[in-house]
Order: C-alpha cells, then structure tokens, then sequence
C-alpha cells in the first residue's frame, strides 16, 4: 500500500514509518491551509485533514497521512496539541487527537506574542529545528514522550478506525 504524508517533518515521517514498517512511505511537501502557528483544537484539526486530502490527491488510491500541531487554551493554561487525520477517498475520513500538556507560562507568553512553537523551542534550547526531533513534548517530558511518539500514537488511532470501518463496510 502506498502511504503519502504531507509533511516533511523528520519526527512525522518517522512516526509513520514507524506505523507502516513493511508499506512505501513517501512524503511530500503539502500546505495545511491553517496559520502558521496553530491555536485551536479546530484549526489545528483542520490543518491535518487538510494535510490528509492533499497527500491523497497527490497519488489517488494511496493513504493520505495529515498531521499537525498545535495550541489551545482552557481554564487561561495554554496546552500542547497534535491532530493526525487519514484520507482514502470518499467518506473516508479518518482523524485522532493525542495527548496534551501544558506549556511553561513564559512560552505562553511568546506564543500570545505571535511566535511559533518550534522558533520558541529553539530559542529556549538553543538548538535548530527541535520541531523535527523531540519537539516542545520531548523538552517538558525530559524526552520520555517525544513528537515522533506523539503523532504515532494518532496515526495509530486513525489507522485502526480505517481498519474498522472498512472491514465493516459501513460506508
């Protein structure tokens, strides 16, 4: 089967990879059509659903892989986010949301300022592209949980309702 994700993040393909071990990956540079910096739950879902249609509309037939990170806000404590949604065709729609954390107030703070995430981070660890790496996730767990383990824990959500759904045929 072949798998088309549209990003070329290191940790997202990876995650991937990681999940299709004996399937082609192939991933390709796709807009999510969200700002850059995601701050809802909504935008940041959208993102990869968009991420999803573009992958699979690259190579119709395929498995067209999103994922997105993201922000959001609850109770004025800003969190860490990620979407990873499945396109396969009509009404084939397939999305997870992963785990969460809140972030350090003072990386709140630049993120309110219009900053990105990932520019923050290396910031912060005075390192270049944390974001393709262990990301903010693997910074605030002391690298227990890192971003390739986030969107691989949603790219396995998603795959397993495809899997579902189809065996089921419910469409």
């Amino acid at each position: 089967m072949d798998i088309i994700i549209g990003s070329t993040n290191k940790a997202k393909v990876a995650a991937v990879s990681e999940v299709f071990p004996s399937d082609k990956v192939e991933s390709i540079k796709t807009e999510s059509n969200v700002s850059s910096q995601p701050i809802s739950d909504l935008e940041t879902k959208k993102g990869a659903i968009n991420r999803a249609i573009a992958s699979y509309e690259y190579k119709p037939g395929s498995l067209g892989i999103g994922l997105e990170g993201g922000i959001m806000e609850i109770e004025k404590q800003t969190f860490l986010i990620n979407w990873g949604a499945i396109y396969a065709g009509e009404k084939k729609l397939f999305v997870a949301s992963g785990a969460r954390i809140p972030l350090p107030e003072f990386i709140a703070e630049k993120l309110h300022e219009g900053k990105e995430l990932g520019d923050i981070m290396d910031e912060f660890t005075k390192e270049k592209n944390i974001r393709h790496h262990a990301g903010a996730i693997g910074i605030f767990t002391n690298n227990i949980v890192k971003r390739k383990d986030m969107f691989e824990h949603v790219i396995k959500l998603a795959y397993g309702q495809y899997l579902f759904y189809g065996q089921k045929d419910l469409f």
